[in-house]
């Protein structure tokens, strides 16, 4: 039952802005989980909530303006489009709360468009108390987490304490979101946190490098509930904990909720031939590694805690298994020059990867690595959009980010090839036909994006005068 009378109920709308550039993952229309969970939520206390994700459909603005209070949740890369959005709506004196981790670590920045910053996790609980506090019902002070404007001068609550048991969490409502019915698959997600210290990883920073993770039972009635189709398990590492996982999948089987899935795991996965045997029986499809690099040197600097023999390892029981593999690759790093981005994809072509992502070193705030990036003067470009993955921001050491670009972008088009493309229709593969053909279509548009070109045009600029300059200093 509402906790709330009708009359007192509060008219909600949460965004997740778009992404501002195509990127690898479009087709897949994975929101992310926080607003549909705040929704759930608010919904449970008797509030009028609907989640806009302009990746699912086009956001209702008419509807969202008559909002009481609209909520934001952004990544880096759509922080500046949350930021026009804040900005249009206070223009109409509609109060905007925005979330996620980049605003977690420039809350002061958002202050500049936001009435409200909800830093770190807990944003279910937080959007409660705030709610309550715009009803008169208690002081912004109280609310852990919380950041705001007083007076001319930006105040800082003392951070919430982590969800100690995520079974108390609500599950995210995604009949909530406007569009839902678009999704191909249904996100779950069992745990928070990482134990590794990757240093251009965020979600230490937001989480904490401790694993917490969902009851077995409290995931099943979830996926017993939703009775989906296909699963992508939303965790960094699904396999974080194989004695627990064991447990789950174990049930899944048992209660006849086996469905096919995918996740995020580690390549110590295959370090247990019953955890194998059950991610198969429970249906799982596919997985997704970060395997960061085929360089042992930059392997130790990312303090990723694996080896190139780990990743054969990996890649070989996989396969045997019939699961596909996605690999995931980080280029940039201090040890990389010219020649990684192409060894990369050699590496990827001889072990039968099935799909891969080739992102681009990005110090995110918040991480060690934008502190050290930003302490050298290597950050050289803070379009806040731009830091997706697919875009160079910092001077590279062993090659110019020209190059580093130009590379990237060559070592797609080489693994996502017409060639390739076309030996998957001739082996009649037909998922991965599927794949292989939007990802060659990205490959191919990603260049001739306005914003993309326009980037690239700005980074031939850089090169120019650094040359230029070079050039000067040696006469």
């Amino acid at each position: 039952m509402p906790l709330v009378r009708p009359e007192d109920a509060m008219k909600i709308r949460l965004v997740e802005p778009e992404s501002p550039s195509v990127h690898l993952m479009s087709p897949w229309r994975y929101p992310r989980l926080g607003l549909p969970m705040i929704a759930a939520a608010l919904a449970a206390e008797g509030h009028d909530v609907l989640v806009y994700a302009p990746l699912l459909a086009p956001v209702d603005w008419a509807d969202v303006r008559r909002a009481d209070l609209v909520g934001l949740s952004t990544t880096t890369s759509t922080t500046p489009a949350g930021y026009r959005m804040a900005d249009d709506l206070r223009s109409r004196r509609i109060p905007v709360v925005i979330g996620g981790a980049h605003v977690t670590f420039m809350a002061d920045e958002a202050l500049a468009h936001a009435d409200y910053v909800a830093r770190g996790e807990g944003g279910e609980q937080l959007m409660l108390e705030l709610v309550a506090a715009l009803e008169g019902r208690r002081d912004l002070s109280s609310i852990r987490g919380l950041s705001y404007a007083l007076a001319g001068r930006h105040v800082h609550n003392d951070e919430r304490e982590p969800c100690a048991d995520l079974d108390d969490l609500p599950v995210p409502d995604l009949a909530l979101i406007v569009g839902h019915e678009r999704m191909h698959s249904t996100p779950i997600m069992t745990s928070w946190g990482c134990p590794f210290a990757c240093s251009f990883c965020s979600v230490t920073a937001m989480f904490g490098r401790k694993y917490r993770f969902r009851s077995a039972e409290n995931v099943v009635a979830e996926i017993a509930q939703k009775h989906p189709r296909h699963i992508f398990f939303y965790d960094d590492n699904f396999a974080a904990d194989p004695r627990r996982l064991k447990e789950l999948l174990r049930l899944m089987i048992d209660r006849g909720l086996a469905t096919p899935w995918q996740a995020q795991v580690r390549v110590d996965v295959v370090r247990d031939p019953e955890l194998l045997d059950l991610m198969v029986r429970s249906g799982c499809q596919a997985v997704a590694i970060g395997l960061e690099s085929v360089d042992q040197a930059t392997l130790d600097s990312y303090h990723k805690s694996q080896t190139v023999a780990d990743i054969v390892r990996a890649v070989d029981s996989l396969h045997e298994c019939g699961i596909k593999v996605h690999g995931m690759f980080v280029l940039g790093a201090d040890t990389d020059d010219r020649q990684t981005a192409s060894d990369t994809v050699t590496f990827a072509l001889e072990h039968h990867l099935d799909s891969i992502m080739l992102n681009i070193l990005t110090p995110a705030p918040g991480t060690q690595w934008f502190d050290e990036m930003e302490a050298e003067g290597r950050v050289f470009d803070r379009r806040w959009e731009l830091y997706d993955g697919q875009h160079v921001v910092m001077t590279p050491l062993r090659m110019a980010p020209a190059e580093l670009q130009a590379e990237v972008l060559d070592a797609y088009a080489r693994f996502y090839s017409l060639r390739r493309w076309l030996g998957h229709l001739v082996g009649r593969r037909w998922v991965r036909v599927r794949d292989h053909a939007w990802c060659w279509w990205f490959v191919h548009r990603w260049p001739r994006d306005p914003r993309n070109r326009r980037y690239l045009a700005d980074l031939a600029r850089a090169e120019s005068r650094a040359l230029s300059r070079e050039n000067q200093a040696a006469a």
